[in-house]
């Protein structure tokens, strides 16, 4: 891996402004834009969201959704900005994500995860990488994970990025999430 530090993809943290101080701080870390909704590229003001400094390079757009065809769109309105590569976030557990059908959630439906990689893979000749949980609520056994991995192994996905903690979709924040379980 040429990038041993990878500054995470957080909600109101990682904007464009962070995203320029991390830089000035380590030169070669690959640095993640905040979650970004496929609609909102696709239905809002796609230059707010997309638009970077260059000395940001290496950096990766992460996206959530669930809908192959506007993940696609999403991927190919992205790709004249030159990330460096694309990523899909099947790991924020937040009640507001979860009612949109994405983030951690969609590690209960490996296949439209695939659909989805597939999808952005055909808009784009960059990487497109998945960030996942190691598994959600009581689903975190070794062969589920393995078997998530597996099906978007099947389907091109060769780099994940693994936040080493399950989610709990029901009953705890984003903050929680963070520290509950504890990591042993």
């Amino acid at each position: 891996m040429k990038n041993k530090i990878l500054i995470a993809p957080m909600m109101d943290w990682t904007d464009r402004h962070c995203r320029y101080f991390m830089r000035l701080l380590s030169p070669s870390a690959f640095l993640y834009t905040e979650m970004v909704t496929a609609a909102a590229i696709q239905h809002g003001d796609a230059d707010r969201f997309l638009t970077f400094n260059a000395e940001e390079h290496p950096l990766a757009l992460q996206l959530g959704g669930s809908e192959p065809t506007l993940m696609a769109s999403a991927t190919a309105k992205a790709d004249a900005y030159s990330y460096d590569e694309f990523n899909i976030n099947v790991g924020c557990p937040s009640d507001k994500v979860q009612s949109g059908q994405f983030g951690a959630c969609l590690m209960a439906k490996p296949e439209t995860v695939a659909d989805c990689y597939r999808a952005m893979k055909g808009e784009t000749d960059r990487p497109v990488t998945v960030k996942t949980r190691i598994g959600i609520d009581d689903k975190d056994s070794y062969d589920f994970l393995k078997n998530f991995v597996e099906s978007l192994v099947a389907a091109g996905c060769r780099k994940f990025i693994v936040h080493a903690r399950k989610a709990i979709l029901d009953g705890l924040s984003p903050k929680e999430n963070r520290s509950i379980p504890a990591l042993n």
